[in-house]
């Protein structure tokens, strides 16, 4: 679990960062996503593409992930695990022209291994509870 958790953390770094190519080593090649605005993209290359994009977003520009806290783990085999997490960030604006505060929500990331390492093969993120205190 150790190794998965470093993986969740760099995603974390990565995204506050905006450091796309980090990001980016972290998926597999053939990526997809449900983020909690709903939006779905397959492939890595377009998983980041709309990363940027939503960072850019008005809600999300000055937000922060401060938290991916592993909630469980269940391994389907030994090469792939589904991790359920609580993820929390800050300076979130919904809508966009609220004023900024704490959110937290559900999250759901396939991890497979490849070549020794854990790699994030899907994401599926539930919209944030923006009544977080």
């Amino acid at each position: 679990m150790t190794a998965i958790t470093a993986v969740l953390d760099a995603r974390r770094a990565a995204w506050n960062a905006g450091d796309l190519e980090s990001y980016r080593q972290l998926l597999t090649v053939d990526a997809d996503i449900v983020s909690a605005t709903g939006r779905k993209s397959v492939g890595r290359d377009a998983l980041i593409a709309l990363s940027a994009e939503q960072k850019r977003q008005p809600s999300y520009k000055d937000a922060t992930i401060t938290a991916t806290e592993i909630d469980a783990v269940r391994l389907v085999t030994p090469d792939v695990a589904l991790v359920d997490a609580t993820y929390r960030m800050t300076g979130v604006r919904i809508p966009a022209d609220a004023e900024a505060r704490p959110v937290a929500g559900s999250i759901l990331f396939v991890m497979v291994q490849q070549a020794g390492a854990w790699r994030i093969a899907s994401i599926r993120a539930l919209p944030p509870d923006c009544r977080l205190s």
